[in-house]
């Protein structure tokens, strides 16, 4: 391994010294000629085929993670927002007395607060004209709540009737909780009071609200099992009486620090009263994290395999032109000057590859529902082909197929967000995994002896 190490760093130094030296120009041109026509030449036994397979590899496997990457950020970067602007808030402040409650509702927002609303969550059992309950939290907000958080606006689509909390007995619920209750707007729908001083285990009280709006937020954790209130409403139906959380939405969800620091000085918080985004969904988040690590490390193998392939390719080229590289050595080629030929070849490679695969992700990550639409259309095509077969022999094939069937997904539509530091690093994974066979592989040029091999030529 030590003199691995070393042979490495001697082709550094050589590179460094050619690069200072007069003949800097002439040295690196012919270094590339030479890798050049290597990598142009066919080879005796497959020709082409070696470096074809090569580059193809890493241009599946760049494409391929790139693609996934980019599906997997949509994916996580939309529940993130959806987490986030409709559930946990950027920052939560808790047990506010009412000097406190005055500054922040009655004052001019802190510089980096996009929003502050109050709200409580009351977990209840719901009713409506199916005999079967169905859990549900109610968010007691304020009747305004959509014209203070516009990113709460942004996330909630009405599909019927209006978000409107200002009659009293008033409630809007999720569309797929509307659906499993059989209500629409102006139903009614009873609601278990399962706390307050009213509770009463044997024959909970239950509170009858008119459904004034049915929303949908586009996931299905929040449309099946959620719903809207106001605070009067709240401490009116469902006996209410702890003081609210305050939630506050930042225009930078990374400056939560910051901006927690200054709320603290400016309201006397103490520690325990400020809770952050990152400490509230650490959970989920932790896991998301692990998830779209470990889906890395899995698709990232494709690379060794792919490095694999380059290092027996390159080292049979060594092998092969092994008669080239004495003849060389015998006319004053140095050693590192050799290997520095099968690394630039590596590199000719890699960058071939990782450029390719990286062009291919990019176009198929930005049109991900047409590519799924056309493997639809494949599909579809393949089946009807093999109906028209099978149907003379009695066999009927019918179906309709769909990655992505209302029966089973919640989604219509598959979102993809491609970060460039992301898509760089699994350019540079590429490039250098190419490199590295490259440099493993080259290590046999630079042990050739021309006396033995041109002894009988």
């Amino acid at each position: 391994m030590s003199a691995y190490v070393k042979r490495l760093f001697g082709t550094v130094r050589w590179f460094e010294y050619e690069s200072m030296g007069p003949s800097r120009r002439r040295a690196v041109r012919w270094v590339a000629f030479i890798a050049g026509r290597h990598f142009r030449t066919r080879r005796r036994e497959k020709g082409h085929t070696a470096s074809i397979l090569s580059v193809t590899g890493i241009a599946v496997g760049v494409m391929t993670l790139v693609t996934v990457l980019a599906v997997m950020n949509g994916f996580q970067l939309t529940a993130i927002q959806d987490i986030l602007e409709i559930n946990s808030y950027h920052l939560r402040l808790y047990d506010l007395d009412e000097q406190q409650s005055e500054l922040l509702e009655g004052g001019r927002l802190p510089t980096g607060v996009s929003a502050v609303v109050p709200f409580s969550d009351i977990e209840t059992i719901a009713r409506g004209h199916f005999e079967r309950p169905r859990g549900v939290l109610l968010r007691a907000v304020p009747p305004d709540v959509l014209q203070r958080d516009r990113g709460l606006h942004g996330r909630i689509e009405m599909v019927q009737g209006a978000f409107a909390l200002d009659r009293p007995g008033s409630v809007v619920i999720g569309v797929e909780l509307a659906r499993a209750m059989g209500v629409r707007v102006g139903d009614t729908v009873w609601f278990a009071n399962l706390g307050g001083d009213r509770l009463d285990w044997r024959s909970p009280h239950e509170s009858a609200l008119t459904v004034t709006g049915i929303l949908r937020t586009g996931t299905l954790e929040f449309d099946r099992s959620w719903g809207y209130v106001s605070l009067a409403e709240a401490s009116r139906s469902f006996d209410v009486r702890q003081q609210p959380v305050w939630g506050v939405k930042l225009h930078d969800r990374f400056a939560d620090q910051r901006v927690g620091a200054r709320l603290r000085v400016e309201l006397g918080l103490e520690p325990e009263q400020l809770e952050s985004w990152r400490s509230y969904n650490r959970a989920i988040f932790s896991a998301l994290r692990v998830e779209k690590t470990m889906l890395m490390v899995l698709v990232g193998l494709i690379f060794l395999v792919v490095g694999v392939n380059i290092f027996q390719s390159l080292r049979r080229s060594v092998i092969e032109r092994t008669e080239e590289i004495a003849t060389l050595k015998a006319l004053g080629a140095p050693p590192q000057s050799l290997q520095a030929v099968f690394i630039v070849e590596g590199v000719m490679i890699g960058f071939a590859g990782a450029t390719i695969g990286t062009v291919l992700g990019l176009l198929v990550s930005q049109n991900i529902n047409t590519a799924f639409a056309i493997a639809e259309v494949a599909v579809l095509t393949l089946q009807d082909l093999i109906g028209a077969l099978l149907r003379p022999l009695g066999i009927l094939i019918s179906g309709e197929f769909s990655l992505f069937s209302p029966q089973h997904f919640y989604i219509d539509q598959v979102p993809a967000e491609v970060l460039f530091p992301e898509t760089l690093g699994v350019f540079m994974f590429a490039l250098a995994s190419a490199v590295v066979a490259a440099l493993a592989a080259s290590r046999r040029a630079a042990r050739i002896a021309p006396a033995e091999v041109l002894r009988y030529e």
